[in-house]
């Protein structure tokens, strides 16, 4: 069984769509958890419609508004009890569309693996327009190398395309770090430090770019005005990342990830420690673009 952790917010446009597409999982036996994140539009009329179309196979429930990050997180702590016979977990957004084989794919190469061990599986994302016209491929193939070092700032699994086993969701809601800015990003972290993952270069979703996305593909211009005028180079999202996660996670982890999750989350601690991280070649971005702006935020003492 695979519980499919949906969370939404105003997202009455597209949510339909999204809804037909989970419903046509094909060898996989589902459940729907839905948390809604304080919806003012016509959102949870369209779920109420669907949980009682759906009895027993979508499970949906209000709550305020604390942020995507937070509401899956709220998903996955509720989905570990009312579904203790699940074996797998899926994050999923509102807006997407899933191919029939999405799931029976992730969960095919995930049985192969150890289930005492947190280990999740990702793939690359197929973007689309707002009318599902095809854009691009998100990754290169090739291009998604993962490596722990990377781990510390880069995740190739974009949240609507991983699925995790019991383990992994487990790990996450015993181990809360005090702030959880990204949920992905950390379930990515947690599985490449102390279990597994597994990247597909298929893709088997078509991921929605239109105005209303939480995350989107910023360009190089939208990027830099974003980062830099907003204050963002001042808010240390990346050193907070690491330094939450590893006091989290410390007692779980290997004595040498600590040293190497510690380069990052004390960077700034002087001259040194900053310059090391700064010509560190294994803990960079796979594309220039986002190593330029990486390598400035640590120049002026971002992170």
């Amino acid at each position: 069984m695979v519980c499919i952790l949906l969370s939404t917010y105003n997202g009455e446009k597209y949510l339909e769509e999204q809804l037909e597409s989970l419903v046509r999982q094909e060898g996989v036996e589902i459940r729907i958890l839905v948390r809604d994140d304080g919806s003012k539009d016509a959102t949870c009329d369209i779920l109420n419609k669907w949980q009682a179309a759906h009895p027993g196979l979508i499970d949906f429930v209000q709550g305020e508004n604390v942020g995507f990050a937070m509401s899956f997180t709220h998903l996955l702590q509720m989905a570990v009890v009312r579904y203790p016979e699940a074996e797998y977990f899926a994050f999923c957004d509102q807006d997407d569309v899933w191919l029939p084989e999405k799931l029976r794919v992730a969960v095919e190469k995930l049985e192969a693996e150890a289930k005492d061990i947190p280990v999740a599986y990702c793939s690359n994302t197929r973007l689309v327009d707002s009318d599902l016209q095809f854009i691009c491929m998100c990754w290169k193939r090739g291009e998604a190398r993962l490596t722990k070092e990377r781990a510390l700032i880069q995740s190739f699994a974009t949240g609507c395309t991983m699925v995790f086993n019991r383990r992994a969701a487990e790990t996450y809601v015993s181990h809360l770090p005090e702030v959880i800015k990204v949920h992905d990003f950390l379930m990515y972290q947690l599985c490449m430090f102390l279990g597994k993952v597994i990247y597909d270069e298929n893709s088997y979703i078509l991921y929605r770019q239109h105005g209303g996305n939480q995350i989107g593909q910023p360009g190089f211009r939208k990027r830099w005005q974003r980062r830099w005028t907003s204050g963002n180079y001042k808010k240390h999202t990346l050193e907070l990342q690491n330094y939450r996660f590893l006091k989290a996670y410390k007692d779980l982890l290997s004595v040498d990830d600590i040293g190497l999750i510690s380069q990052i989350a004390f960077y700034r601690k002087n001259l040194f420690t900053k310059l090391s991280l700064l010509f560190n070649n294994k803990i960079k971005y796979t594309r220039l673009k986002a190593n330029f702006f990486y390598m400035l935020k640590i120049i002026i003492g971002g992170g």
